[in-house]
């Protein structure tokens, strides 16, 4: 190959290069331009289409009166922006028992112009289930999924409900419950409660429970470790002492 073949073609392989190369640029510059919808944008989208906050204070919804008052009220009046992580666990965790869910959504009146709104899992002719997924199979029913189930069969007219819990491995196990007036009673008493706090700007007092740990809310209710020299409260072991943290 002469002198003068062998510098075309160098020259046409630098071409190719310097080609490759502006290919290359505009695509990493195309990359690094922010997307019109990411998969941020989806998570959001679909954890607030799962987890509504109900705006009508007339509406108050079977987890609301079923959990903590507090938490419920922090929800409507002060939320709490959840991490991705966060809401992609709580869809997961959701997610994994869909395709077991045949959902129905209800309400009954409690009070004059209150209503107790629900969301059950699956409705049959004669049972309302619900499916809660954990990490260990529980001995007996959590009292919230209790209350939560003897809601739904006021809200949709069943004498019998089923509590389906489920581990990671599969394993499950199914608790029966009957209708309970009484404890229905109290789970409406505790709607119109959370419906006049919320009218009245009024924060629900602490309800202590195994949940607070892990709440959303955790610091709107007790001060941290570091101010418990402030407080003398773990040194000196007066329970009485803890106090809720003022808010508004």
């Amino acid at each position: 190959m002469s002198l003068k073949a062998l510098a075309m073609e160098e020259q046409i392989i630098e071409k190719v290069k310097d080609k490759i190369k502006i290919g290359i640029e505009n695509y990493r510059s195309a990359a690094d331009a922010p997307a019109k919808v990411d998969v941020y944008d989806v998570i959001e989208e679909v954890y607030a289409d799962h987890n509504p906050i109900l705006g009508d204070e007339t509406k108050i919804s079977v987890e609301e009166s079923s959990g903590c008052l507090r938490s419920a009220y922090f929800d409507r009046k002060d939320p709490v922006e959840r991490t991705h992580k966060q809401m992609i666990s709580a869809l997961m965790e959701k997610g994994a028992l869909s395709i077991l869910e045949k959902p129905a959504e209800s309400e009954i009146e409690v009070a004059d112009n209150i209503k107790l709104v629900g969301r059950a899992d699956r409705v049959e002719d004669d049972v309302v289930m619900i499916f809660r997924r954990v990490s260990e199979l529980p001995e007996i029913p959590s009292p919230e999924h209790f209350i939560q189930l003897n809601s739904y069969l006021y809200i949709f007219k069943k004498e019998e409900g089923v509590i389906i819990y489920f581990d990671s491995e599969g394993n499950e196990a199914e608790y029966i419950v009957p209708k309970n007036e009484k404890l229905f009673k109290e789970t409406s008493r505790r709607a119109r409660i959370l419906n006049t706090l919320l009218k009245n700007n009024i924060i629900p007092a602490i309800e202590p429970s195994p949940q607070c740990t892990a709440c959303a809310h955790n610091e709107k209710c007790y001060y941290s470790s570091e101010d418990k020299q402030k407080w003398g409260f773990w040194a000196r072991g007066k329970w009485r002492e803890l106090k809720p943290k003022s808010i508004l």
